[in-house]
């Protein structure tokens, strides 16, 4: 699964990628996702790194991991009004505008 970051080449995960493939691959989902790329250790997803390191979830459930977590809640959906959150998710997971 390819995953396109505004303003960036598109990242893919491939079957017997490197640490540093992966580390990639994370860093894009946080940017794309969340809108930033370092994150502090506290608001990791360790428990859903470790999993797409391990393979046990692809970079869709990577998303899905992230999407759903406390972290996304709390930035996006707390803070912000059903519409602009709507917005939100059109340009955090379909890298669009509605």
């Amino acid at each position: 699964m390819s995953l396109w970051v505004m303003d960036a080449d598109p990242v893919e995960l491939r079957a017997g990628a490197t640490e540093d493939d992966v580390q990639t691959v994370i860093r894009a989902v946080y940017k794309q996702v969340l809108g930033n790329p370092h994150l502090l250790e506290s608001d990791r997803l360790t428990t859903a790194e470790a999993m797409l390191r391990n393979g046990d979830i692809s970079v869709r459930g990577f998303v899905r991991m992230v999407a759903k977590s406390d972290l996304y809640k709390s930035l996006f959906f707390d803070s912000a009004s059903q519409y602009r959150f709507i917005e939100l998710n059109y340009k955090h997971f379909l890298g669009r505008a509605p």
